[in-house]
């Protein structure tokens, strides 16, 4: 940054009863202009008491008189803000995830596609470390950071702006005044204040956190964001969302890296840099090797196409970019001892082998049991109570035994249960799982009781698996419809409840009586069925009715509804105890939000759209839920079976595929007619 564009540092001010509106300006601008010397350039303009006497004196002055304060103040830093929800904010466009390579030779399909598609004699990759924290998304207008939103599942995240206000790296207020910019990014936390944030849990009495990505995330999602200033959570970013027209994009991804985000005042990671084929698999050798000595917890690299004229061009499938790839690091591993195994009952009944372990630590997360999966498993790695084991965190994160280092010298062969270890029931084989069939098993019921609690199922904050547990065991929660028909003197039977809680978690139970019908499939637990297949019948029958008058075969005219979803849809809602906790739930005052009906043109059933280049007139999500809402496809890549390409700027080699195979191509304009009329 060049002196004309520096902010003078002054250190010295009047008596706080001689302050003007103007010096409460100037001392803000100091404090901004130390911040990025300290952060961005690593080069401190004044001492940390110096730093600190301002900021507080910052903060005196905006107690004395509150209208001075701006949203961009350094004050926020603090943190003190406390939040009674999060808001959804929707990102545009969405934040998509990354495709994987986990070998040299998935990465190799991943450059000739690459190769394919640009059809350059000689490109570079832009490689960027891949942190293991949480995705966010920052976005400024005039300059000012107005919400910082997470990830969430790519089209809608969680405003927690006042959290992330409190991160020393991110700044308030842009170093250059543009309309409007997201930068996307990721929040992480340095090893070093993990394992000292664990400590400080440990000795207060509270649950500490699993891994370094667990304790940026529970950091940022705080209610109070006093307690987020705390964790020393730490910024990088990434990526750009969206831009308004005083920015130009840069031509490589490496400016972006190197010049964009300094000159705006961020601080880009410095273990970056662009590489050929040829020297990359040197470096991602290298990075493994040295990850363990980083203060972040890194699990591998992102490889992008470093010129950006190419990502449009490439597009994306339906869920990945074609121009970038998460290159995961080999999962972690450890070695220890074997010594019992246990079983466990799942939600759907598939019983499962435990391998309870010698405590090892991998990766920094203490490990004491890791997944057998099943007989077959058992049997290849041919494993016995009392070997030497080899661990390993898949993805970082779950545990499991990979392989026997050596068989102890008095191993107890594994004996598998022929009934269930909750109920007793007789276990049915289903192919190499075994299953417990009766309904009525505790572990059943309670697996499904906390996974329709669950982040994952309905989301009631606050009524954790713990408290699931113990309300079961109370009798007090006995199936799905128990939840909403508890009162505020049933939650506080429960030991250590306290005051506060109780009542937070019955509005939590109250604020989800109402949700879509896709996040209540979902929630049922019933297999086979995810959070996709539950917005594809939910999209094809509007209605919990019309789903459950659906018989197999009608199921299986649903496009992606193969025979087994078939089934297992079919036998879930004929069942009569299921059909007894339904009608008891919506009973108890639950009911599903109407979905708005779109009449569905016969024109466009069965029609597959493809959408390329720079849209203007709409979004690339919009466009794909209007094409959806009418009964036809969305897809990401052009084939025979194509109906037709809507192509808008800088259209690349899907217009040309288009053309050579005789699609017709469509202009935005053309295809907005074109919806109008099959509406008519």
């Amino acid at each position: 940054m060049g002196k004309d564009n520096q902010i003078s540092i002054k250190l010295e001010y009047p008596s706080i009863e001689n302050f003007t509106n103007d010096n409460y300006t100037e001392l803000i601008n100091t404090l901004h202009e130390l911040n990025f010397g300290y952060y961005v350039n690593d080069a401190p303009l004044a001492s940390d008491a110096e730093y600190d006497r301002l900021l507080k004196l910052a903060r005196k002055l905006e107690e004395i008189h509150p209208s001075w304060q701006t949203p961009d103040s350094p004050t926020f830093k603090i943190g003190g803000e406390v939040r009674s929800d999060f808001k959804q904010v929707k990102h545009e466009p969405p934040m998509r995830s990354l495709d994987n390579a986990a070998t040299w030779s998935e990465f190799l399909a991943f450059d000739a596609r690459v190769q394919k598609s640009i059809g350059e004699a000689l490109w570079y990759y832009h490689v960027e470390p891949k942190f293991d924290g949480l995705a966010i998304e920052l976005i400024y207008e005039n300059g000012v950071l107005t919400t910082g939103s997470t990830r969430g599942d790519g089209e809608f995240g969680e405003d927690v702006t006042h959290n992330i206000r409190t991160i020393e790296n991110v700044p308030l207020r842009l170093r250059k005044k543009l309309k409007y910019i997201s930068i996307r990014g990721e929040v992480v936390i340095r090893l070093q204040d993990f394992e000292e944030t664990n400590k400080e849990l440990e000795a207060a009495g509270k649950k500490i956190f699993a891994n370094p990505r667990n304790a940026a995330a529970g950091s940022l999602r705080q209610k109070d964001s006093s307690l987020t200033a705390k964790r020393k959570l730490v910024f990088f970013p990434y990526s750009l969302g969206s831009w308004s027209n005083d920015f130009i994009l840069p031509e490589t991804q490496s400016q972006i890296w190197n010049k964009t985000f300094p000159e705006l005042g961020f601080r880009s990671y410095e273990k970056a840099g662009i590489y050929q084929i040829s020297n990359l698999e040197k470096y991602y050798l290298s990075m493994i090797e040295e990850r363990s000595t980083l203060p972040f917890d890194l699990d591998g690299l992102v490889i992008k196409l470093n010129e950006t004229r190419f990502w449009d061009e490439m597009g994306s499938t339906g869920k990945f970019p074609r121009w970038a790839i998460a290159f995961k690091f080999p999962a972690r591993l450890a070695i220890s001892v074997l010594e019992s195994v246990s079983f466990q009952v799942g939600r759907t009944g598939i019983v499962t082998p435990v391998a309870n372990l010698k405590p090892v630590n991998i990766g920094g997360v203490m490990v004491k049991r890791a997944s057998l999966h099943n007989k077959d498993e058992v049997e290849r790695l041919d494993i016995a109570v009392g070997d030497t084991i080899e661990v390993t965190r898949a993805g970082d994160v779950i545990p499991k035994v990979t392989r026997k280092i050596k068989e102890g010298p008095n191993r107890k062969l594994i004996q598998f249960p022929d009934r269930c270890p909750t109920c007793s029931s007789v276990l049915k084989q289903e192919e190499v799982y075994l299953r417990c069939i009766n309904r009525d098993c505790e572990s059943i019921r309670l697996e499904s009781l906390c996974y329709f609690a669950s982040r994952e199922g309905l989301d009631i904050e606050g009524l954790g698996e713990e408290w699931i547990r113990k309300f079961f065991e109370l009798g007090i929660v006995k199936d799905i419809a128990d939840i909403f028909e508890m009162k505020l003197v049933d939650i506080q039977k429960l030991p250590g409840m306290g005051s506060i809680l109780p009542q937070k978690i019955l509005d939590s139970i109250n604020a989800r009586r109402e949700v879509d019908l896709s996040t209540f499939l979902t929630a049922l637990g019933i297999a086979n069925v995810g959070p996709h297949i539950a917005e594809v019948l939910s999209a094809e029958f509007s209605t919990l009715e019309a789903l459950q008058d659906a018989n197999e075969e009608t199921l299986l005219q649903v496009h992606e509804i193969g025979p087994g979803i078939a089934r297992s849809v079919s036998s879930y809602f004929k069942d009569k105890q299921n059909q007894k906790i339904l009608k008891k739930l919506f009973s108890a005052n639950f009911n599903l939000k109407t979905a708005v009906a779109i009449k569905k043109s016969n024109e466009f059933q069965g029609k597959t759209f493809v959408f390329t280049g720079s849209l203007t007139r709409f979004t690339r999500s919009d466009a794909e839920s209007m094409v959806k809402e009418r009964g036809a496809r969305a897809s990401g890549s052009v084939s025979a079976n194509t109906s037709f390409v809507v192509a808008g700027e800088k259209a690349g080699s899907k217009l040309k595929k288009a053309n050579e195979l005789n699609i017709p191509v469509l202009s935005e304009d053309e295809f907005l007619n074109l919806m109008k009329e099959g509406n008519k």
